[in-house]
């Protein structure tokens, strides 16, 4: 049976349709996992001639289909099952060459229209036509995570006299007191910043050598609603919006990718009120599409940082005095 499995697959339609119509089988012909869900390649074809709508033949400058499908969209676990599958799936692929129809660097040129836009322009009243805002939010909504589970999340403040700064003094800061916008909040409006280990939330404050911070536990209490931008690429799914074109659906998860890039991107304190304007007016956007918060990959630690925009559905449970003893750094040439 020319087959693969839920192993072989990255897509959250794909699987679902792998969970509904496939069978167990002893092991995937594809990936080799044993005792797993597994579908004939057959009933996802449909799926992928869609994609086709992005791609030109282009036998002599062209790139290798397998490689574009999981580079633009990760569907496949890794790029070695894509290149085993995408000729079962696509078998006229086969030595051929492929091209985007719409330009990468077109996107990244309506990223940075949009980002001069905001920064130079129009700050409250957004005129750009390059791409829509409201299906720019409905394609967030495809990053919701309904359920973040009971986790720990951890937030850091510099001690500035050395003492443990009280567990009430922890939470989201009163809005009087937010003098200076974030990566995600505007002047003037809170929001708590928190991180998923302790070296994490360290590093987002940029201490010196010597600094004592105060950490505190933060327990999740209710359900949170967050979009999960750490990879949108991974998180979304091509085939999530049936009567949306190709093209378009490769556009806007292009957007959110540059967007969810740009969370991560290091900004030197001397630029920061300028170059978070673009990603406090996207947080705004997500808090106004009804997110309790939103995720992302530091820039700075191994962890993801977790912004809240408001701090009901968490519970501050205990706060730890640390010092910071060491810090790094890494260099490179620049290119």
């Amino acid at each position: 049976m020319d087959s693969c499995c839920e192993k072989c697959i990255n897509d959250k339609i794909i699987n679902g349709i792998i969970e509904k119509e496939g069978g167990v089988v002893a092991e995937c012909s594809v990936c080799g996992s044993q005792n797993v869900k597994a579908i004939r390649i057959n009933n996802i074809v449909d799926y992928f001639e869609m994609l086709l709508e992005i791609y030109d033949e282009e036998n002599h400058n062209g790139t290798d289909l397998a490689f574009l499908i999981q580079n633009d969209w990760e569907i496949f676990s890794n790029q070695e099952i894509a290149s085993k599958l995408i000729p079962r799936i696509i078998p006229y692929s086969e030595e051929k060459k492929y091209q985007h129809k719409l330009d990468i660097q077109s996107v990244e040129d309506i990223w940075g229209k949009f980002k001069t836009e905001i920064k130079h322009n129009n700050r409250f009243f957004l005129k750009f036509d390059d791409f829509d805002i409201e299906r720019f939010r409905e394609w967030l909504n495809e990053l919701s995570i309904q359920n973040f589970g009971k986790r720990v999340l951890y937030r850091a403040r510099i001690s500035e006299d050395k003492k443990l700064i009280e567990l009430e003094k922890m939470g989201k800061p009163p809005a009087e007191y937010v003098k200076n916008g974030g990566r995600a909040n505007p002047v003037g409006i809170s929001y708590l910043y928190t991180a998923t280990n302790r070296s994490t939330a360290i590093a987002e404050v940029r201490p010196h050598k010597g600094d004592v911070i105060t950490i505190a536990k933060i327990k999740i209490v209710d359900r949170l609603r967050l979009a999960d931008l750490r990879n949108p690429r991974k998180a979304t799914s091509p085939f999530s919006k049936e009567s949306e074109e190709a093209v378009y659906i490769f556009k806007y998860i292009s957007l959110l990718q540059h967007f969810a890039e740009e969370l991560s991107k290091p900004v030197l304190p001397r630029d920061a009120y300028l170059e978070y304007l673009p990603s406090q007016y996207l947080s705004e956007l997500i808090k106004d599409a009804g997110f309790d918060g939103f995720i992302f990959k530091s820039s700075v630690g191994k962890g993801d940082n977790v912004v809240l925009f408001d701090d009901e559905k968490v519970n501050i449970v205990d706060v730890k005095l640390f010092e910071v003893k060491e810090i790094k750094f890494s260099t490179g040439a620049r290119q």
